[in-house]
C-alpha cells in the first residue's frame, strides 16, 4: 500500500479523531487545514493511493473563476499560491497551469501541516460500512476497525459516504419541470450535429434515445483522463493497450480528414503549455478523449463496476494516442508529428495504468445530494444570484460535456448533452454559494457536510463543479464542522454570522462588487 510521504503510517487500530473526512481531494485537504487551525484533529480515508484529487491526477489546467477576485481563502493563499511559488515566481504564471507532481507535493505538505492521519486505499462499499444512530453518523468501517468521530465530511467525487449513510441524492439529469429549468433534461436542440459519417452507428455511437425534449434520465456527462504529454527527449512512447481496436477510431479519422488537421500538435497545443515542456489534453475534437456513455454506471456502481469503467476509459485514451502515432490510415506526416509527443517519465510514476499516464479518472459529475437548498439554473443568474448565507462567490459558464452520441438519419452523429449547442458555455452572473448546499435538509443527518457532491440539480452543478470552488466549499465544510463541535448543535442549526467571521479570518470572499451585501443573520 502506498502511503503519501507526509501521511502517518497505517495504524494497527483506528486513531482518535474529531472529524473523519472521506476523500483527500482538494476539498478534503482544505477542510483538514481549516480544522487544524481550529484545534481539531482529522482522519482522512482516501479511496485511491494518492492525495490531491484530480488536480494531482491530471487536471492541471485549472478552471479558475471568470472573476478572479472570487477565488479566496486558503484555497488561493495556501494551495494555488504554493504551486506558483514552487516555480519560483509570484504565482501569476504557473498558479493555474502546473505539473501534477507539484500539485500532489503541495497537497502532501498541507496535509502534514494539518497533522491529518491519511489512510489510503480505503474504499467504502455501502451501508454496511457505516454506523448510523438516529440522525447522527457515528463511525466508518476501515481495515483497522470502526473509525469513530463526532462529525464527518464527504469530500469524495463519488459521494459514497453520504450515500451509505442514507443522505438523499440524485444521479443524472432532472426533467425540466422539476425545477422549471429551461436547460434541464434531454436537450436534442442544444446538441452538436456532425454529418458525412457512413455508417453512423459504430462504437461509441448508440441508438437515439426514446425521450422528449426536457425529459429526465439517469445519464451523466462524459468523463475522461486529463492526460499530460511531453515533448522532451526522455518522453516515453505511447503504449499499445490490451484490447486495442483501431476500428474504435474510425470516426476520429474521418473527422481529422474533414477538418484537414495535420497532426497531433494541432490538437494538444491548443489546450495548455505547462512547465517542463508538457501539454494538457482534454476532449479536443467532437470525437476526442471524452467517452460519452461510458460514465453512466459509475456514480451508483460498485467499485468492481467502476474499475471496469476506468479500464474502458484507459483503453480508449491510450488506444487513441497509439492510433494517432501508428495507424497506417493516417498520413506519415501526421504520424511523425504525433511522435514528437510522448508520456512524461517524471509524472504518475506509480500509476496502475503505466508510468506517465494519469492515475485518476476525471469524474466530472457523479451523485449530487438533495440537501437543505438545491442549487439550480435559477441560482446562477440574477436576481437569484445573491444569498443570505454565502460561503463563497463563483462565476463560470454552465459547462456540461456531451452525455451521449447517437445516430440520426443515415449519415449524422449527434453529440447531445451540451447546454448551448456551440463550443461556448451558457453564461452565468457572478453568484454566491449558500451554506445550505453543503448539508442535508432538516430532519436528515445532523453531522455531515458534502463539499463535492453538494446539493444541486444537474444544470445547477455545471457551473460550480470546478476544483477551486470545491476547495472553497471544503473550507466552508471544515468551518461548519468546527462550529458544530464547538456549540453541540446540528449542522442545520449553524450560525451564519459566526461562520462568515470564521471564513473571512483566513481570506474567504463572501461578496464582491456587483453583488448585494450578504445578510449575516438567520
Amino acid at each position: 500500500m502506498r502511503v503519501p510521504d507526509t501521511a502517518t503510517a497505517t495504524p494497527t487500530a483506528p486513531v482518535p479523531a474529531d472529524i473523519v473526512i472521506y476523500g483527500a481531494t482538494l476539498a478534503g485537504v482544505m477542510a483538514a487545514l481549516r480544522l487544524r487551525l481550529r484545534g481539531l484533529s482529522s482522519v482522512i480515508l482516501e479511496p485511491t493511493g494518492h492525495v490531491g484529487g484530480i488536480v494531482a491526477g491530471g487536471l492541471v489546467k485549472t478552471d479558475a473563476p471568470n472573476v478572479t477576485e472570487a477565488l479566496g481563502g486558503l484555497t488561493s493563499s495556501r494551495f494555488f499560491a504554493a504551486i506558483g511559488a514552487a516555480y519560483g515566481d509570484d504565482g501569476s504564471r504557473y498558479r493555474y497551469r502546473f505539473e501534477p507532481k507539484v500539485a500532489e507535493r503541495v497537497a502532501r505538505d498541507l496535509l502534514a501541516e494539518a497533522r491529518a492521519t491519511v489512510l489510503v486505499h480505503h474504499r467504502l462499499h455501502g451501508p454496511a460500512d457505516v454506523e448510523v444512530s438516529g440522525r447522527r453518523l457515528r463511525a466508518v468501517r476501515t481495515a483497522q476497525g470502526w473509525q469513530r468521530a463526532n462529525f464527518f465530511i464527504d469530500a469524495s467525487y463519488e459521494g459514497d459516504l453520504m450515500a451509505a449513510a442514507g443522505v438523499p441524492y440524485t444521479v443524472g439529469r432532472e426533467p425540466r419541470a422539476r425545477y422549471d429549468e429551461p436547460l434541464a433534461g434531454f436537450q436534442p436542440v442544444q446538441a452538436y450535429r456532425r454529418r458525412s459519417f457512413r455508417p453512423n452507428d459504430r462504437y461509441p455511437v448508440g441508438p437515439a434515445p426514446k425521450l422528449h425534449a426536457g425529459d429526465g434520465d439517469e445519464k451523466t456527462q462524459a468523463y475522461n483522463f486529463r492526460g499530460v504529454l511531453s515533448t522532451n527527449a526522455d518522453r516515453l512512447p505511447f503504449p499499445k493497450p490490451a484490447g486495442y481496436d483501431p476500428e474504435h477510431y474510425r470516426y476520429l479519422g474521418q473527422l481529422l480528414r474533414q477538418r484537414g488537421i495535420p497532426g497531433l500538435s494541432s490538437i494538444v497545443t491548443e489546450t495548455a503549455l505547462l512547465p517542463g515542456g508538457k501539454y494538457q489534453t482534454n476532449q479536443a475534437l467532437f470525437i476526442g478523449f471524452d467517452l460519452p456513455g461510458a460514465s453512466w454506471d459509475y456514480p451508483d456502481g460498485s467499485w468492481r463496476r467502476r474499475d471496469e469503467i476506468i479500464a474502458e476509459q484507459v483503453r480508449w485514451h491510450q488506444g487513441m494516442l497509439y492510433w494517432l502515432t501508428n495507424d497506417p490510415s493516417l498520413p506519415e506526416s501526421f504520424r511523425a508529428d504525433a511522435r514528437r509527443f510522448g508520456l512524461p517519465p517524471d509524472e504518475f510514476t506509480d500509476s496502475p495504468h503505466g508510468t506517465g499516464f494519469p492515475h485518476a479518472l476525471y469524474v466530472r459529475e457523479a451523485r449530487r445530494m438533495v440537501g437543505a437548498h438545491v442549487l439550480t439554473q435559477h441560482d446562477l443568474v440574477s436576481p437569484n444570484n445573491t444569498k443570505a448565507t454565502p460561503v463563497c462567490c463563483w462565476k463560470y459558464g454552465m459547462d456540461s460535456h456531451i452525455v451521449q452520441y447517437y445516430a440520426e438519419g443515415d449519415d449524422t452523429i449527434v453529440g447531445e448533452g451540451t447546454l448551448s449547442g456551440t463550443e461556448f458555455n451558457p453564461p452565468v452572473d457572478l453568484y454566491q454559494m449558500p451554506a445550505e448546499v453543503l448539508f442535508p435538509a432538516r430532519g436528515g443527518l445532523e453531522n455531515i457536510a458534502v463539499p463535492l457532491c453538494f446539493s444541486a440539480s444537474h444544470v445547477g452543478y455545471t457551473s460550480p463543479r470546478m476544483e477551486p470552488n470545491y476547495g472553497m466549499l471544503g473550507e466552508a465544510s471544515g468551518e461548519l464542522a468546527a462550529q458544530s463541535l464547538r456549540t453541540g448543535r446540528s449542522v442545520q442549526d449553524y450560525d451564519h454570522s459566526d461562520l462568515a467571521a470564521a471564513l473571512r479570518e483566513h481570506g474567504s470572499v463572501l461578496t464582491l462588487p456587483g453583488l448585494e451585501p450578504e445578510t449575516c443573520s438567520r
